[in-house]
């Protein structure tokens, strides 16, 4: 059932995963030891759990992307060779403030820079438009693990941790900026580096986006001539799902390449274009039981190992088989008739499959439909003319 082509397909999303061009972010696990006793370290460990729930990168990448004052400020730190250490303050953060210089003054990158060469920690408002101390000690909770050796970046990690604030840590010795956001870590690319991975990644993405639109154009005309079975179904939804993950990943380098992005932007925004509605709709049209939004979540949190085994697909969509002939509810197809409303587009699918609508008589689709004549001619007239343009594209 697998071809050569599909083989070495197959051959390359393995090596794709091993080099880890479409990797997840790494995410550490737990930030506390589950059998701690005493009641002060449970209500930290409470505290932590509540303010740190599902924190992502991107949520804070903005700040930090190339043209942004806060990233130019890190970028002149890192050429210095001082180091520093930067939070950004709320209430949590002053509680673990001892000593420094309160400045509370215009934030600037030069200003940032120049105190960077003074020990302690940087303390920046919770909008980064103001610096409110200087020279601080951080110090959070001792007893949150911590995967850093440096006391400049154990603090940060320590403070991101305890408070779900941003910390960021320049190394002094190796230059490396790393920023810490709850229990997540990234470590920020330089600006060639960042823009090689971007163009790298949006060509896997290119060369996904070809093969999946090439299976979309194989199905069409498998759900017309009724032909379609589970594999073909899975072997698109795998595709997909390839794109989804690559797409985070080149996500996060455009969000950090901020002004330096370019037309790398454009570029990503057209070979996303309607993947995510595509891939809802397929699901939609061929699952049995189980919810759209459940299979979706499923699909997402396979492994890479078990997303290129076709038959876990099949059995997240409800099959046994991958042999199984199957036909399209009509998500897909009838979304794309512009005279339909979602309304009678229910109405539609509920009464009819979809290979009758392709030439059904006039006036059994009025009986049938309850549609005025009309606009069921209209209906009948738009599905026939979608069906031979899907046809003429094979």
């Amino acid at each position: 059932m697998v071809n050569d082509e599909e083989t070495k397909e197959i051959k390359v999303l393995k090596e794709m995963k091993d080099i880890g061009s479409i990797k997840e972010l790494d995410i550490p696990k737990g930030i506390m030891d589950e059998d701690k006793k005493s009641g002060k370290k449970e209500l930290v460990q409470q505290k932590l759990i509540s303010t740190t729930k599902g924190p992502e990168i991107t949520d804070v990448l903005k700040f930090v992307s190339f043209g942004t004052p806060l990233r130019t400020a890190i970028e002149k730190i890192a050429h210095a060779g001082t180091g520093a250490l930067m939070v950004v303050g709320n209430e949590d953060i002053l509680k673990i403030i001892r000593g420094g210089f309160s400045l509370d003054c215009k934030f600037t990158s030069n200003r940032v820079a120049e105190l960077s060469k003074m020990d302690g920690a940087i303390v920046l408002d919770s909008k980064m438009s103001r610096i409110l101390y200087s020279s601080a000690l951080m110090v959070p909770d001792p007893d949150i693990k911590t995967s850093e050796t440096g006391s400049r970046h154990q603090a940060a990690e320590r403070t991101a941790k305890q408070t779900g604030q941003l910390a960021i840590a320049v190394s002094q010795r190796t230059g490396l900026k790393t920023i810490y956001y709850g229990n997540v870590k990234y470590q920020l690319k330089e600006l060639e580096n960042l823009l090689s991975r971007a163009r790298s990644t949006l060509e896997n993405m290119r060369k996904y986006r070809q093969v999946v639109d090439e299976l979309m154009t194989k199905l069409n005309f498998l759900e017309i001539m009724g032909f379609a079975e589970v594999y073909d179904i899975t072997i698109l939804l795998q595709r997909i799902e390839i794109i989804v993950r690559i797409e985070k990943e080149i996500r996060r380098h455009l969000i950090e390449l901020g002004k330096e992005a370019g037309m790398l932007e454009i570029e990503f925004k057209e070979l996303i274009k309607d993947i995510e509605k595509e891939y809802m709709l397929i699901v939609r049209d061929y699952k049995k039981k189980v919810s759209t939004k459940r299979i979706r979540k499923s699909l997402s949190n396979f492994s890479y190992d078990s997303l290129l085994d076709p038959s876990n697909i099949a059995v997240a969509l409800g099959y046994s088989s991958l042999d199984e002939k199957v036909s399209p509810k009509g998500y897909r197809f009838l979304s794309k008739i512009k005279a339909l409303s979602p309304a009678k587009t229910e109405i539609l699918i509920k009464k009819f499959n979809l290979k009758e609508l392709f030439d059904m008589p006039i006036d059994a689709f009025v009986e049938q439909s309850g549609i005025e004549k009309k606009e069921a001619f209209e209906i009948l007239e738009e599905i026939k003319k979608l069906k031979n343009e899907l046809i003429a594209k094979l």
